[in-house]
């Protein structure tokens, strides 16, 4: 099998000691970092790649039955790990990025010291009355037809929603073409598997401390969301960023920069 460095696009980057690994959300690639990288590259080794399907992946990574699931592409985070011979390193993840990741962690404790997870969720469908997710069934039935029947108008609804408030003609046409970058047979099954599963019942088997980053009015995951991740991930902390919009990375770097600084940047992470 060919080196999985080579499979999933790794690049590195960065002047520091502390590695970090940065695994990006649905729909984009790790050049969807590259406005937060400046922040971030004095203290870190920075650790990028395209999981299994997406950016410059190479072909031959993706494996169309596993990749359909988060937890498949957890798979090749852990090998990453293994490949690397990552130990105290920090995971950067956005969205379903921060979820692969708090699963590979599971698998492969030792390789992180902590976890960030970026506007994550382990759940999107609400469970009334006691989880809200942000969407009925209803609403995710439409989402998802609307995905199989018209996916050019599913990338710019998408991307006009995520954004929300943060929104620009710039942002939205770039977070699109994103979306349309990617083959739909690779993002139509993984999208029904983020968007209808629940990783709730695993956030108990994590071991290494996290924090979660929330914006504060995200279309995508409701604040609730990233409060009940708070509240049973074990050592977690809850940051709410004053912005809006389900990826700061794209549209306000600086902050989710100064959102990190002293919660992750820290002495001991540049030692």
């Amino acid at each position: 099998m060919a080196d999985i460095r080579h499979l999933l696009n790794v690049t590195e980057h960065g002047r520091g000691e502390t590695p970090l690994l940065l695994i990006h959300g649905f729909g984009c690639d790790q050049t969807a970092w590259r406005r937060l990288l400046p922040f971030l590259e004095a203290d870190y080794r920075l650790i990028l790649l395209d999981l299994a399907g997406f950016g410059c992946a190479a072909p031959e990574a993706f494996d169309p039955e596993r990749h359909a699931t988060p937890a498949g592409h957890a798979e090749d985070i852990v090998a990453l790990c293994d490949a690397l011979s990552l130990e105290g390193a920090v995971m950067l993840g956005h969205s379903i990025g921060g979820t692969i990741g708090m699963l590979a962690s599971i698998a492969r404790p030792r390789a992180f010291r902590r976890l960030v997870m970026v506007c994550s969720s382990a759940r999107y469908l609400d469970d009334p009355p006691d989880y809200r997710g942000g969407y009925s069934h209803e609403q995710l039935d439409g989402l998802m037809q609307l995905m199989e029947q018209n996916y050019l108008d599913w990338a710019g609804t998408l991307s006009k929603v995520a954004l929300g408030d943060a929104a620009t003609a710039s942002h939205a046409h770039d977070l699109r073409e994103r979306f349309l970058a990617v083959e739909p047979q690779v993002l139509r099954p993984l999208a029904r598997s983020i968007f209808l599963g629940d990783t709730r019942h695993h956030l108990a088997e994590v071991s290494v401390p996290s924090l979660i980053v929330q914006t504060a009015r995200d279309a995508i995951v409701p604040l609730e969301a990233a409060e009940y991740l708070q509240a049973h991930l074990p050592q977690s902390e809850l940051a709410v960023m004053e912005s809006a919009g389900h990826y700061p990375q794209l549209t306000d770097p600086e902050l989710l920069a100064r959102t990190l600084q002293g919660r992750v940047t820290t002495r001991a992470d540049r030692r």
